[in-house]
């Protein structure tokens, strides 16, 4: 058993490693808020609730995953902190609050459910009542009733994750669209570093979100 979990333990990954791991992330969130939507359609309104929360959380580990590009191969703090985010509940639903805000807002976009700042103890407190009996205002809870009672948040998360699933498909819908994507940020990445002043910075950003205008477009 002691080996069966050190297998999980986090190392430092390449760029066809992340490129893999975003897309995988990616159809698996696509997957639980497939079955999420089945659940729903047959009444299980409880299970469905913690799915969506939990194809969230998938989809926060895709930035976090990015982020990993930032790690120097032999930086071993930098990768043991990046694994701890990337296990935490909070981070990747954290991640998801804030995820694209900018880049959107530059673009002139933006999207139309806004996940709040600070929901993630209500996302993981609302995805564990969807599985197990609580005790609520004096009572205990079945999570079917629970979810009977609440029936607005599943149908909120739904819509929230279906805006952020078709934002990421162009980028990790498949494998080889993760893979050019991560090729192309760490060409941007490098350029950004080599730039000498604030404002060849801001340039090179500024002709960055210019094509990305012209692709969408096109």
């Amino acid at each position: 058993m002691k080996n069966f979990l050190s297998g999980f333990k986090g190392q430092p990954l390449n760029k066809e490693q992340i490129a893999k791991g975003m897309h995988l992330c990616y159809m698996n969130a696509m997957s639980l808020v497939d079955e999420s939507r089945l659940l729903k359609e047959n009444g299980y309104y409880a299970r469905a609730l913690s799915l969506a929360i939990l194809a969230l959380e998938e989809l926060g580990k895709i930035p976090l995953i990015f982020n990993m590009i930032l790690c120097p191969a032999d930086d071993a703090e930098a990768w043991r902190k990046s694994w701890e985010e990337f296990q935490s509940h909070k981070s990747k639903l954290g991640i998801m609050t804030i995820y694209g805000k900018q880049v959107l807002r530059a673009l002139g976009e933006s999207f139309k459910t806004e996940l709040p700042s600070g929901i993630e103890p209500l996302a993981n407190k609302l995805k564990q009542l969807g599985f197990y009996v609580s005790f609520f205002k004096d009572r205990f809870v079945l999570p079917e009733d629970f979810a009977k009672e609440n029936y607005e948040w599943l149908d909120w998360f739904l819509v929230a994750l279906d805006e952020r699933l078709a934002s990421f498909e162009r980028l990790h819908g498949s494998l080889e669209n993760s893979e050019r994507f991560t090729d192309e940020a760490i060409e941007f990445l490098a350029t950004v570093r080599q730039a000498k002043t604030r404002n060849e910075r801001k340039k090179i950003v500024s002709d960055w979100l210019s094509q990305h205008r012209r692709e969408e477009r096109s």
